[in-house]
């Protein structure tokens, strides 16, 4: 195994889940640090869920041998229950993309008061450069991305969390962190299994494994990190929309700016990932070389980029994040009530 290409995979399926929602701290804040000490298992749980359940969907597609997502979900559902599945999350996708391409303009609007839609030019180069070379494109655009999105955030919160410590609750029993749990690793990884799928063609099985535990543990580690700042300041930032901005922008100032680059980084790898997705699938189907599919997918999506930013998370969010876990749940379902039939 080729520890250098296990990196590359890791980071990758990183890069397909940090988005701006985990990176600004607004998911960890509504799916964990709401319930409180119960929460802190919440997180361990969804790294361990990331881990397991990314390498059972990169199993079922080497099994299948699926090319994308369709070929997963026709091959599993049948053609009806298939392009079903496949409509949402292609429809998914679209809707990430164009919340990732908005909320990049609005941070360079924002937060650097660019007038320009500046955060917009630069997300669409980078992206439309690491869709030109594929998934080694994708892969090495995360390669760069990722390490250093991760150092900002360890360095950011080590400098604001203080005495440091860990109380595991005691009422752990409860079933409403658990399924808070479930929902949010679903709704992220229904996302992940875009980029999962074209990989299991293009790298050995061993390394794919071993990339995507690694990643699911990185991610657990870091949702940890915002997990206990949050926890921490959580009467401040109950009803923030970008909690860990507010909480910087009033204890280190001096490195807003910082955290804020942080969070078009998310957007950008995200970005990245879902174009490499939709290309993956759209080429299949209409028979146009990959550069026309990314063409025709920008243009399709840049009219919605000049919405707001919140609107655009309000509309399109959560009703696909309710479509999306089940149908996660419905495809293992389907693949493991059929399991004598592929194995």
């Amino acid at each position: 195994m080729k520890i250098n290409k296990i990196l590359q995979i890791a980071v990758t399926y990183i890069g397909a889940i940090i988005g701006a929602g985990f990176a600004s701290g607004q998911e960890i804040l509504q799916f964990f640090v709401i319930y409180g000490n119960n929460g802190l298992l919440g997180v361990i749980l969804s790294s361990l869920l990331f881990s397991i359940l990314g390498i059972f969907i990169v199993q079922i597609s080497y099994t299948l041998k699926a090319n994308n997502y369709k070929d997963l979900f026709y091959s599993i559902a049948g053609r009806k229950f298939g392009f079903i599945a496949d409509l949402i999350l292609t429809l998914f996708l679209l809707g990430s993309l164009i919340v990732m391409l908005a909320g990049s303009k609005e941070i360079f609007n924002q937060f650097f008061n660019y007038k320009i839609n500046l955060g917009l030019i630069l997300t669409t180069i980078i992206i439309l450069w690491s869709n030109y070379y594929g998934v080694e494109g994708i892969m090495k655009l995360n390669l760069m991305l990722i390490p250093l999105l991760l150092v900002i955030i360890i360095v950011v919160l080590g400098g604001i969390i203080d005495n440091f410590s860990i109380i595991f609750p005691h009422n752990y029993l409860k079933l409403d962190w658990i399924a808070s749990s479930f929902i949010y690793t679903g709704y992220n990884l229904i996302l992940a299994l875009t980029v999962l799928v074209p990989l299991s063609l293009e790298v050995e099985k061993e390394e794919l494994f071993c990339g995507i535990f690694g990643g699911g543990i990185v991610l657990g580690v870091i949702a940890f990190f915002l997990y206990y700042l949050l926890y921490q300041f959580y009467d401040e930032i109950v009803n923030s929309q970008i909690p860990i901005i507010d909480i910087i922008a009033h204890y280190k100032y001096n490195i807003y700016y910082i955290y804020s680059t942080t969070l078009w980084l998310a957007m950008l790898t995200t970005a990245s990932c879902n174009l490499y997705a939709l290309t993956s699938r759209l080429n299949d189907s209409v028979g146009l070389s990959e550069r026309k599919v990314i063409f025709i997918i920008l243009i399709f999506v840049f009219p919605f980029v000049k919405m707001p930013f919140s609107r655009l998370v309000e509309l399109i969010y959560p009703q696909l994040g309710k479509l999306s876990l089940g149908l996660l749940l419905f495809l293992i379902f389907s693949y493991v009530t059929s399991f004598n039939k592929y194995s």
